[in-house]
């Protein structure tokens, strides 16, 4: 339940190319720490490019947060994505809610995230692929440090399970 897909550096490592090889038209990912810090709603450049880029290829993306609408609308309402607050990651239910509200088929969507006890978990239960990234600052809010207090020995478990589980350079690289 904990083993993501594959793990990644940050979610612009994702590429078109490599999506549309997995079928995938959905992408379901984590708002702090994936996209923005969770102390900012300062992005990257790179990030609006890839925003972008997906929206040109016909790849939605949505924000899957724990957040409240408005959180999450005032952090990222100038970019191209749409939102699915309150969550309540990591059950499962609102995320398959709304796959089939939208009448999304989950083999087409790829889940991403920072933390393997809520995001992970999460896109696993709802039977996604799942992608686990770097979180973009080293530091978390005070509900997060207790995640990332389990997390790390969940991670190193998986890792001694299964070999090839270390950070990729791109969804291709999971080979």
């Amino acid at each position: 339940m904990f083993k993501p897909y594959i793990m990644l550096d940050k979610i612009t490592d994702i590429n078109v190319e490599d999506l549309k090889e997995l079928g995938i038209t959905t992408i379901m990912t984590d708002l702090d720490n994936t996209l923005l810090p969770w102390n900012s709603n300062e992005y990257d450049l790179s990030l609006r490019k890839w925003l972008n880029l997906m929206a040109q290829n016909d790849i939605e993306v949505m924000i899957v947060s724990n957040n409240s609408y408005e959180r999450v609308e005032k952090a990222v309402s100038e970019l191209p994505v749409s939102i699915v607050a309150r969550a309540v990651k990591p059950l499962p239910f609102v995320i398959m809610k709304h796959i089939k509200k939208e009448n999304i088929d989950p083999k087409n969507v790829l889940f991403v995230g920072d933390q393997v006890m809520t995001d992970v978990l999460a896109g696993n239960m709802a039977k996604l692929k799942t992608v686990l990234v770097k979180p973009l600052v080293d530091t978390d809010a005070k509900k997060t440090r207790v995640n990332r207090f389990f997390e790390r020995p969940i991670l190193k478990i998986e890792q001694k399970r299964d070999k090839n589980l270390y950070w990729k350079d791109s969804l291709n690289d999971r080979k």
